[in-house]
């Protein structure tokens, strides 16, 4: 029952982005003369994602029959099937390089611990539970964290400036956020 999980966490992942785990864990690299995108994954398979990849050139029509012929995910509950469903046409929508990000996430956060991966959950969904203008708030922090080395970034969650803006709760965030990353970059 390996691949409806695949399947359902790469469309979960794309429903809402895991902000915390937007780097990069294997190349995108452009084929001109074919025009999309060609992906080098980190060792061997399967790969979350493996699902999008081979069926994401094909029309969204064709990803639905396919995804609908599968017979597990003929298994799922009906509520479940049309979560994905949404959840693949919502893919389907984005732009090749936001698809590639989706893609991305997926296949880095395989490659985590098992308490890693609990961990980013949680982390995601304590950003989720933010108002969206919050969410908005704390990304951009973010953005301007991950890449500084780790006592800079402690010196900036500390600041006034941080404080100020952001409650305990939030910098609590940010830190764990930036954690995770800089462990898996």
């Amino acid at each position: 029952m390996r691949a409806p999980k695949f399947i359902l966490v790469g469309l979960m992942v794309t429903s809402g982005s895991l902000y915390c785990l937007a780097y990069g864990g294997w190349q995108q690299h452009k084929n001109e003369s074919q025009g999309h995108a060609q992906y080098h994954l980190n060792g061997p398979g399967p790969h979350r994602g493996d699902w999008l990849r081979k069926n994401g050139d094909l029309p969204l029509q064709q990803q639905e029959q396919q995804l609908r012929q599968d017979p597990r995910f003929r298994n799922l509950p009906p509520e479940q099937q049309q979560k994905l469903i949404d959840r693949l046409q919502r893919f389907d929508n984005l732009p090749p390089s936001e698809k590639a990000k989706v893609l991305n996430r997926m296949e880095m956060f395989e490659h985590l611990t098992p308490a890693q991966q609990q961990a980013a959950q949680g982390m995601f969904q304590r950003y989720k539970a933010l108002p969206e203008d919050q969410q908005n708030r704390v990304r951009q922090a973010y953005h301007q964290l991950r890449d500084l080395p780790p006592d800079q970034r402690s010196q900036l969650l500390n600041s006034s400036e941080y404080r100020n803006n952001f409650s305990d709760d939030e910098r609590d965030l940010l830190r764990g956020m930036t954690d995770l990353t800089a462990q898996n970059h």
